[in-house]
């Protein structure tokens, strides 16, 4: 999604309204897999500091939960505001979000891709009640239930090995 911004920077205009559905299998390079179109909406404006970036950027994605491994379909809405700034720019004339750019041109893509680590979710559940996998047979436990906790809580299957722990532990 490139956007020509000759007209705000030669100041022709004030500000720049954005509305974009755009169809996008992937960003950030294949990491996200998106399942609906991107959606940005905002505007540019030129102000006395520059020009100032203000949308909002809305998609869905998909991932698996990180419990029991079911896809989940993640929905993803945000904004994004900050000034538009070249290379030879002053970082302490700003105290706001800025992004760089080149040219007459900005790439909205760079900006979601330069932002989009702060949206995402950390852990992705299908549910708030999962009950994820069994840690032994792999057994969905929100699906059905497994007999692996009656066999490894039972104290006569212990591990040869361990055997002498056991003993340790009755002379207490």
């Amino acid at each position: 999604m490139i956007i020509s911004l000759d007209k705000l920077i030669r100041k022709e205009i004030d500000k720049l309204d954005l509305s974009f559905l755009e169809n996008v299998d992937t960003i950030r390079n294949g990491e996200y897999n998106l399942s609906t179109p991107l959606k940005v909406e905002g505007k540019i404006s030129n102000t006395n500091k520059g020009l100032y970036l203000d949308i909002e950027v809305e998609f869905t994605f998909v991932d698996n939960c990180s419990r029991c491994l079911k896809e989940v379909q993640v929905p993803i809405k945000y904004l994004v505001q900050g000034f538009l700034v070249k290379d030879d720019f002053d970082e302490e004339d700003f105290e706001e979000d800025i992004f760089v750019f080149n040219g007459f041109e900005l790439d909205i893509m760079d900006i979601i891709d330069q932002t989009i680590d702060f949206e995402i979710p950390l852990k992705v559940l299908c549910s708030e009640d999962c009950k994820g996998l069994c840690q032994y047979c792999g057994t969905n436990l929100n699906i059905e239930k497994c007999s692996c906790n009656e066999v490894a809580n039972d104290e006569d299957v212990i591990d040869p090995r361990f055997a002498k722990l056991k003993d340790i532990f009755k002379n207490d």
